[in-house]
Parts: structure tokens; C-alpha cells; sequence
């Protein structure tokens, strides 16, 4: 900050009188005038300037919502970097204290790097700094101490006021579900979290009001504890003062964890939601935040597997009212995807899929696009990893996959028929069950996930599914338009 001084003049300071300073100021008085009066002579069109040119992206931020555990959890961060120049990272660890120091680290290029982060407390969350070359950031947590199963997802590449949280329930009392809130940023965060059930009025508890989060905190809130007993609670942040970002995490007494990214502002109308090798029932719970008579919602959804789409029974003629949520059931078998489509504003889904012993999965929804990173969702050995690529478009897509480093240097190229799914094939994937996969579409546009089981006798103990990350364009080229800006 630059702070300027003034100085008072007067006989005492300088000696100078300051009627001497008038005839001065009467020949120089007229000079403004005169440059006045020949501009407004000028021709009054405005001015146009050039647009500034655009800067490349050096530095950027990935938020990670992932949640943790009692004793015996694991979380680790996956960082790849599709591109051609090595990146460095700094990652920071949030729980409910303050935090430690920061670690820093390099990302080779083509190359997928494991960051083990501490697992302990339902609030822990991280933040990955990027600096040189984008990276993408999502998170593998392995629940242990007593509890079980494999969560994957995505990280969120921005922060923000509003966040959507679908995925919720307290219909079993052995079920635990949270909502994780994590403040990156160096000044206070202020939001209220209201929950959204089928059979209640909406819920916005005390202690879920006006609540302040320090700088570089995380915290979690049982959605249990206000709302119990339904089998659709979900949640709606809105944030007053700063930015967050925000995330479920769902913990099941009979085994298994699922955790969905939260939607940062109002989500599109039609979104894909990818997912496969399931026990053969998908959930698509759908909140409708909305607060007068005149928000209820109309929605419409099919199924697209390798076949021809077929409807998604549930959603066909549905609707909703405002300030609501309602899970939807449909049969799946195989390699299958949501195409979902909504009528009205303030309204956001998430599958929920459930694994062939008792771990449980969410994944949230996407639109189409050329160039994506996957990310493995396996958590040891045994495994039988699965990746999923859905085209919910009118054209086929002709995707080329590859393994980042440590990965082999092996390629397959499948092609996805207009508005189907397919597997990507098995040998390939086992090659490199735990390396991540650069997906790029030589023709058409597409959605992958990961689905992925893993550990136990036959590596079906666990079971986890995550959305892909797209690969934004120009990011390989660092041309990214404009810094999306550090999180410190």
C-alpha cells in the first residue's frame, strides 16, 4: 500500500508569502482552460482500444472435499499431468485446527503421482496448488478402523458461493451421511446449509445457520443429527461471506463409502451420468431447490447401454415440487449410463450405483467432450478394474486410450456408437489396474468413468466409481486463457 503525505505550507516552514504566489497562479490558470476548450473542439465519438491480450494460465487450484476417518483410513491425492512440461505442486492439508505446512512437489510430464494426505477426521479435506503446467486432481479414500470400502472422485477446480449437494439419505439407522465444507482461502467464510428431504418441509437447523468457518479449515456435519429417517436428505450450501467448496460423504453400517462432488452453481439441463458393472440397481437422486409454487420441476431420462437407450421408468412424466428431493430407481445391467433432462432452474441429480458385496458408489453428472484423464479408482490387489465411455451425442466417437507413466506405453482405440455405452476392453485395463488413463476422442465426444472393484478374495470387496476430469482446451499447450488463480 502506498501511502502519501501531504505537507502544509506556511511562513513558519518556508519563509514565502503566499500573496507573492498569485500573479503565478493568474498566468497559469488560463492553461487548463485553454486545453479544455480544445477538446471539447474534438470530435465526441468515443475512444475504442484494443482488446488486452489474453495471458496464459501459470498457476491454479484444485479443492478437495474427500473427508477422512477414525484410525485406519486411507486418502491419497492423484495428481496427473497430461502435458509436456513438468508441474509443480503445493499441497495443503485442512482439518478443524490450524494447518501445517505445506508440501511441495514435482509432476513429470505424462505421469501420474500419488500423494498420500492425513485421513483423520470426517472434515479432512485438502487443496492442490498448481504452478507451470495445469494438472488434474482427484481423490482415492479407503475406509478403515472399523469401517469399509473405496470412494473416488474428482476434485473441484474452482471454488464458490452456491453448491448443490444431491446425494444424501437417513433411511437406515447403522447410516451416517455428511456434508464436507472446506474454506482454502486466507479470510473467514460465512454459509447456511438448508437439507431438502421427500416427506418434510425444507430443514435450516441452528446449527447449520450463518456458520462461520476460519481461514484454511474444513468442516463436517452430520445430515443424521437434524434430519432422520428419510430416504432422501440433500443439501443446499449457500455461502454469504467468502467462497468454499463442498462434497458428500456417505458411510454405511453394513460396508462401504461413497462421496459425491458437489454441483458449483446451477448445473446444465441435460447431463450423462457414466457407471457400469454394478449390482444392477441405479439410484438417481434429484433435489429440487426451488422456493415457490411456480419452481416445480418436470423430468425425463433413458438409459444408455450397448444397445438402444431405453427409458428410465422412474423419471418418465415425473415432476417435483419446489424445495424437495426424491430418489428414482431403475434396473441396470452392464456397461450403463443416466442421460438425464430437466425442466426448471435450481435442480441437480447424482447416480448412486452399488457394488456385488456391500460397498456403494456415487458419481455425478457431465456433458460431452473430446479430451478427458481418468483416473484409477482401485485401491491394492486383487482388482478387476472397469472404465466406462458414454456418448450421449447423435455421432459416434472414436476414443484412444493410453496409460500416463508409471503405466505402460500401450494404446486401444474403441468406438462408441451414437447415444450407447461400452467397456473399455478388460486386458488393457489390467495391464495397469492403478495407473491413470489419458481418454481423447480422434472423432466425436464422449464421457468416461472409472468403476472399478478392488481387495477381498476375489478383489470385489470394494467397489468405487469417478467421473473423468476434462482436460480443458489448450491446457497441454499452456495456453490456458486467463489464471484461474492460486488458492492461497
Amino acid at each position: 500500500r502506498v501511502v502519501v503525505g501531504r505537507r502544509v505550507v506556511g511562513h513558519a516552514e518556508t519563509g514565502i508569502r503566499v500573496p507573492r504566489l498569485q500573479p503565478l497562479v493568474a498566468i497559469l490558470l488560463p492553461v487548463p482552460l485553454l486545453a479544455g476548450a480544445a477538446y471539447a473542439a474534438r470530435e465526441l465519438t468515443p475512444r475504442t482500444f484494443d482488446p488486452a491480450p489474453e495471458v496464459p494460465a501459470s498457476s491454479g487450484a484444485w479443492f478437495c472435499p474427500h473427508g477422512g476417518g477414525r484410525g485406519g483410513w486411507e486418502v491419497e491425492l492423484q495428481v496427473a499431468n497430461p502435458g509436456e512440461r513438468t508441474a509443480s505442486i503445493r499441497v495443503l492439508s485442512l482439518g478443524q485446527d490450524k494447518p501445517g505446512q505445506p508440501q511441495t512437489f514435482e509432476v513429470p510430464p505424462d505421469e501420474l503421482v500419488r500423494i498420500p494426505v492425513p485421513p483423520r477426521g470426517r472434515e479432512r479435506s485438502s487443496m492442490v496448488e498448481w504452478f507451470g503446467q495445469w494438472v488434474a486432481v482427484g481423490w482415492l479414500a479407503h475406509a478403515g478402523g472399523g469401517e469399509g470400502g473405496v470412494a473416488a472422485e474428482p476434485c473441484a477446480p474452482a471454488a464458490g458461493g452456491r453448491w448443490y449437494l444431491p446425494d444424501g439419505t437417513t433411511d437406515v439407522d447403522e447410516d451416517d451421511d455428511y456434508v464436507i465444507v472446506m474454506n482454502p482461502f486466507a479470510r473467514e467464510a460465512v454459509f447456511s446449509i438448508s437439507l431438502l428431504s421427500e416427506r418434510k418441509e425444507p430443514v435450516r437447523h441452528g446449527s447449520l445457520t450463518d456458520v462461520v468457518l476460519r481461514p484454511f479449515r474444513s468442516a463436517a456435519f452430520n445430515v443424521n443429527d437434524v434430519v432422520l429417517g428419510e430416504p432422501t436428505v440433500s443439501a443446499l450450501v449457500e455461502v454469504s461471506v467468502g467462497r468454499v467448496a463442498a462434497a458428500t460423504l456417505g458411510v454405511s453400517g453394513a460396508g462401504g463409502i461413497r462421496s459425491a462432488l458437489g454441483y458449483l452453481g446451477q448445473p446444465a439441463d441435460t447431463l450423462t451420468f457414466p457407471g457400469g458393472d454394478d449390482a444392477g440397481r441405479t439410484d438417481l437422486v434429484v433435489m429440487s431447490a426451488g422456493t415457490t409454487d411456480e419452481a416445480r420441476v418436470s423430468l425425463g431420462g433413458d438409459i444408455l447401454g450397448e444397445g438402444e437407450p431405453q427409458a428410465f421408468a422412474g423419471l418418465v412424466d415425473a415432476s417435483m415440487p419446489a424445495a424437495s428431493a426424491r430418489t428414482f430407481t431403475a434396473t441396470t445391467s452392464g456397461a450403463t449410463s443416466v442421460r438425464w433432462t430437466v425442466t426448471g432452474e435450481d435442480v441437480a441429480a447424482v447416480r448412486r450405483t452399488f457394488g456385488v458385496v456391500s460397498d456403494q458408489a456415487s458419481v455425478t453428472g457431465a456433458q460431452p467432450a473430446s479430451s478427458w484423464i481418468v483416473l484409477p479408482a482401485v485401491a491394492g490387489e486383487p482388482s478387476n478394474p472397469g472404465l466406462v465411455l458414454a456418448n450421449p451425442g447423435t455421432e459416434p466417437a472414436v476414443v484412444r486410450l493410453s496409460f500416463l507413466a508409471p503405466g505402460p506405453a500401450e494404446q486401444v482405440t474403441v468406438t462408441v456408437p451414437a447415444g450407447s455405452t461400452v467397456a473399455a476392453p478388460e486386458g488393457f485395463l489390467r495391464a495397469a489396474p492403478e495407473a491413470g488413463v489419458s481418454a481423447t476422442a480422434t472423432s466425436g465426444t464422449f464421457i468416461p468413468a472409472t468403476a472399478s472393484y478392488s481387495l477381498g478374495q476375489e478383489g470385489l470387496a470394494t467397489y468405487a466409481v469417478a467421473l473423468g476430469i476434462r482436460i480443458p482446451e489448450g491446457a497441454l499447450e499452456g495456453n490456458l486463457p486467463g489464471s484461474t488463480g492460486s488458492g492461497r
